[in-house]
């Protein structure tokens, strides 16, 4: 009975004119009132009941950003640099699973990897003195496992181009402030560990 009154009333305060919504009101229920009326009246049953729904309210604020890796470096050739480890990410966009995530060059110092459930991303920045890793958004429990098994190759790509190969010091695509303890301490900071 009592679902029943409030039903009634429900409708009734949707039907009154003191409820009108504009003609653009986005979520608005249409009612029509005999064949009178030339204009249907318009309310927003329940709507904003529990706040305003956001436009975006599945997708965390991509504008902030938080810095979560810094290596400090003696020399970094950005052209090249940027050049390695766009192919690297490009090739880890199917890891795990495909299409996890987007690989894409914001600018000429700044690599983007998006990841399905656009909750977060992260950006490889390319620094005069150093390669900054930051994220963006609000990043989920299976974003955050992803990033730190990406972030591990990204780490083991610098250190390959840092110190590995037959290139002679001075002409390779990096040089570190310190050795591979650089590195190292930037592991730590990821909450999975390496495989």
């Amino acid at each position: 009975m009592l679902a029943k009154a409030s039903g009634v009333l429900l409708l009734f305060f949707a039907s009154c004119q003191a409820f009108l919504l504009p003609e653009n009101t986005p979520g608005f229920v249409q009612f029509s009132h005999g064949s009178n009326l030339s204009q249907p009246i318009k309310s927003q049953l329940g709507a904003g009941l529990f706040g305003p729904k956001k436009a975006n309210e599945s997708q965390g604020d991509l504008s902030l950003g938080k810095r979560i890796i810094e290596i400090p470096a003696k020399s970094i050739k950005k052209g090249g640099l940027r050049f390695a480890l766009g192919l690297h990410l490009i090739g880890l966009q199917n890891t795990p699973d495909s299409g996890s995530w987007r690989a894409n060059q914001q600018s000429e110092t700044v690599l983007e990897m998006h990841f399905k459930d656009n909750s977060a991303k992260f950006e490889v920045v390319l620094e005069d003195s150093c390669i900054a890793v930051d994220r963006y958004g609000q990043p989920s429990l299976a974003y955050l496992l992803q990033e730190s098994v990406i972030l591990h190759s990204v780490l083991d790509e610098l250190g390959s181009l840092a110190f590995g190969g037959e290139v002679e010091k001075e002409n390779r695509l990096l040089q570190l402030d310190e050795s591979a303890t650089t590195i190292e301490k930037a592991r730590k900071v990821l909450p999975t560990r390496q495989a």
